[in-house]
């Protein structure tokens, strides 16, 4: 008799590794539904037939519709805009249950506590670091030119500095250019930042763009993803190497990501 497998379910927002995730769990047959909460034309083509569809302000019934299949993992990947607390729909119960957060100022944290709230029904998040470790980057993945030995040099020099950045929750991504910290990533995201070089590409001779995990992010909600578009922003505005720490971002699409970089000019740096 064939075992049961398909024991998660997907909580999907937008952006194409939303869609990349449902094609891996469903390879793997635990894909059991998909909680689409953001607009997802791929996952929706694809998977319409266990498709339901949830406001993230409506997370309560969510909730008692993810019980309800019997199902207790659940995974969220993507891009949605979490609203303000005062605007999903909670019971009595869950407001007491966050109260503390909220009075502690942890409601700057939302996908803290949001993780709270549906642990708190008995739910069991999963962790997209070690459901996605193949995708992770590693040390193998290291790809260096020869004329950017100086920017590694650069690199492994400012290592320290590097580290603790990302150590004090300051961003999860920034620019260098040699020893300066050209810009920091806000609450604007990743891309947003690199399209400030438009019209100063020509400006810098070294531009780097570091990025990794901040202390407080956490695994099962928002571990950082990088894929296809911010690389061709890099490459259109003439960045020469990309950094990232060892096992601290997601690649999607990882194999086509790789490949982009050897068929450019950019550098692929893993400290």
């Amino acid at each position: 008799m064939a075992t049961y497998k398909s024991d998660i379910i997907l909580i999907a927002g937008s952006g194409n590794f939303a869609f990349e995730a449902a094609n891996f769990l469903s390879s793997k047959e635990k894909l059991n539904q998909i909680i689409l909460i953001s607009k997802n034309e791929k996952i929706f083509n694809k998977y319409k037939e266990i498709i339901s569809f949830f406001d993230i302000r409506d997370i309560e019934n969510m909730i008692k519709f993810i019980k309800k299949r019997l199902i207790s993992k659940v995974l969220i990947i993507g891009y949605v805009n979490l609203p303000p607390i005062n605007e999903i729909k909670l019971s009595l119960s869950s407001k007491l249950i966050l109260s503390k957060n909220i009075f502690l100022n942890d409601i700057n944290d939302q996908s803290k506590v949001l993780k709270k709230l549906i642990e708190s029904k008995k739910l069991k998040l999963q962790s997209q670091k070690k459901i996605f470790d193949k995708f992770l980057i590693n040390y193998s993945d290291h790809f260096l030119r020869n004329e950017h030995k100086n920017i590694y040099k650069y690199i492994l020099k400012n290592k320290t500095v590097i580290k603790k950045i990302f150590s004090l929750n300051l961003s999860q991504s920034f620019v260098m250019d040699g020893d300066r910290i050209i810009t920091i990533e806000d609450i604007f995201g990743t891309d947003e930042m690199i399209n400030k070089f438009k019209n100063l590409k020509n400006q810098f001779k070294n531009l780097t763009f570091i990025k990794s995990i901040k202390k407080d992010q956490i695994d099962e909600i928002d571990f950082p993803i990088i894929g296809s578009q911010t690389l061709d922003l890099l490459i259109k505005f003439n960045f020469k190497a990309v950094c990232l720490l060892h096992k601290n971002i997601i690649i999607a699409n990882k194999n086509s990501f790789i490949e982009k970089i050897y068929n450019s000019k950019l550098s692929l740096i893993v400290i």
